[in-house]
């Protein structure tokens, strides 16, 4: 069940959370003085279409958190069923698919939106290349390869949470409430799962030999000119960070490529995608070679693309 609603007393925390077995309540500040409230019941497992009033979102968040906080004046009430579905492929031919098209799954989390706007933000650029004639099949098929393990890695986490929330056994929900609090403080742990719900700590397979930084998020980092780094990516353009602007030539093939320089220089070369992930980095020296053969195995082929037939 999802409610949004005005809060008499609201939670202390931020969030309120807690499953007690039969039922799961969550509640969370939604802007403007509106909580929005998930809520279920194990013992009325109804149609998506069964109608909802809001004493029964008020009785399941009773049980689960203790009280209902007073919530009232709900402006909009409504039961959905929760499924967790991913399909095979993100490409066939000429189709790719991205957000909730290419994977489904509980909300618990908030993982579904980031994870569908990095889908759209891994694929745009690798189109846009396939329109300007350098990017082939095999960067149009590393869309799938990239974001594939994503969405396998979003249903399994969100419907971790969602199993934790539900254990039913005592013992399993003390255990739920004491161990797993104490554990996420651990600050491995902490920043592990903060990247993990954000999106933000994942990383993308690299070549073998290569830097281990290659495939993981660009760090924002300050600029020469006064900007930051995002703010350079934001013409959705290869940036080079670190080099002068003639090493830009190095990529004849690129529609578009920017140089930057980072306020505290580094000993390497740092090629950030259009989508702010590292392609690579390296000595200055060695990006040349590195450049020729990485544009040149994605160059769209002679007869054209299968994309683009």
């Amino acid at each position: 069940m999802l409610a949004d609603v005005r809060l008499s007393t609201p939670p202390d925390d931020v969030l309120a959370v807690n499953g007690v077995g039969d039922g799961f309540a969550l509640v969370a500040p939604f802007g403007e003085g509106w909580y929005r409230v998930f809520a279920w019941n194990r013992n009325n497992q109804v149609e998506d279409s069964a109608p909802l009033d809001l004493a029964e979102v008020r009785e399941v968040t009773r049980r689960a958190l203790g009280s209902d906080f007073g919530m009232h004046d709900p402006r909009w009430l409504s039961r959905f069923h929760s499924d967790e579905r991913q399909v095979p492929a993100y490409r066939v031919g000429r189709v790719f698919l991205a957000g909730d098209a290419a994977h489904c799954h509980s909300p618990a989390g908030g993982q579904g939106m980031n994870t569908g706007m990095q889908d759209a933000a891994n694929l745009g650029w690798k189109l846009a290349a396939a329109v300007a004639g350098w990017g082939g099949e095999a960067l149009l098929d590393s869309y799938h390869a990239e974001r594939h393990p994503v969405g396998r890695q979003v249903l399994r986490s969100s419907g971790l949470l969602v199993r934790l929330a539900l254990v039913r056994p005592w013992w399993a929900r003390m255990a739920r409430n004491t161990i797993a609090p104490a554990i996420v403080r651990l600050p491995v742990v902490r920043d592990r799962v903060a990247g993990t719900i954000s999106a933000i700590g994942l990383r993308y397979p690299a070549p073998a030999g290569a830097d281990h930084r290659v495939g993981t998020r660009a760090p924002d980092v300050q600029l020469r000119d006064g900007r930051w780094l995002y703010q350079a990516l934001r013409g959705g353009r290869f940036v080079l960070v670190g080099a002068p602007a003639e090493q830009l030539d190095l990529l004849p093939q690129v529609d578009g490529a920017d140089s930057a320089q980072p306020m505290l220089a580094g000993d390497r070369l740092l090629l950030v995608r259009p989508d702010g992930y590292l392609g690579w980095v390296g000595a200055a020296a060695d990006f040349a070679a590195w450049a020729s053969g990485y544009f040149e195995d994605r160059r769209q082929s002679p007869a054209g693309s299968r994309a683009e037939r």
